[in-house]
């Protein structure tokens, strides 16, 4: 095995933390850390939404996980358990959540690096999958999930408000709630109301 391959499966083998704890050694040098910033940002930068296109790609993304989602497990993990009644409604909820999870991550991480604009889009994203899952999927678990898509649409136009969007960012969610989940724009449009920065 010559020096190269070794080298490269080492760094295939690290996990997630090894990676970041690699990451913070080399770090310690001023030249390094200030590359692994440059890089760091750019890789963030070149992953994020940008435009509407990414938008509709999002929003593909999340429809077709919830579409994924099997209302035998509903069924499964509703009822009596031995720390209670779970009602099917509840154990739905779950199932969303687990799916917007790693979006929300993002959000919040683009937020708190100051991308504003990508973070606007994810929201788009995450707001115009959960619209059309709920207005065109033929999916069974739908059935059990009535108004919970809406509910995490306002939960993540909440979460998406409370990183300050800018102005600039807060047209542009309206306009883009205008346009495109009208029939809820009676829910999302007064959450957009709330105080914005300049």
């Amino acid at each position: 095995m010559n020096k190269q391959t070794k080298q490269t499966d080492v760094i295939d083998q690290l996990s997630a933390d090894d990676a970041r704890a690699v990451l913070r050694i080399l770090a310690q040098d001023e030249t390094l850390a200030a590359r692994i910033r440059q890089v760091a940002e750019t890789y963030l930068e070149g992953n994020a939404p940008h435009d509407l296109e990414d938008v509709e790609a999002i929003a593909e993304d999340v429809r077709a996980e919830l579409e994924a989602l099997e209302v035998e497990e509903v069924w499964d993990r509703a009822g009596r358990t031995r720390h209670g009644y779970v009602e099917t409604g509840e154990v739905a909820d779950e199932m969303i959540q687990r799916v917007l999870e790693p979006y929300l991550e993002d959000l919040a991480r683009y937020q708190r690096l100051g991308m504003t604009l990508e973070a606007t889009y994810l929201c788009m994203g995450i707001v115009q999958g959960l619209y059309e899952f709920q207005h065109e999927s033929k999916s069974q678990f739908k059935d059990w999930a009535t108004d919970l898509p809406i509910a995490h649409a306002e939960s993540t136009l909440e979460t998406w408000r409370a990183g300050k969007p800018t102005r600039r960012a807060v047209q542009k969610m309206q306009t883009f709630i205008e346009e495109n989940p009208v029939r809820w724009d009676y829910a999302l449009m007064p959450l957009l109301q709330k105080g914005e920065r300049p």
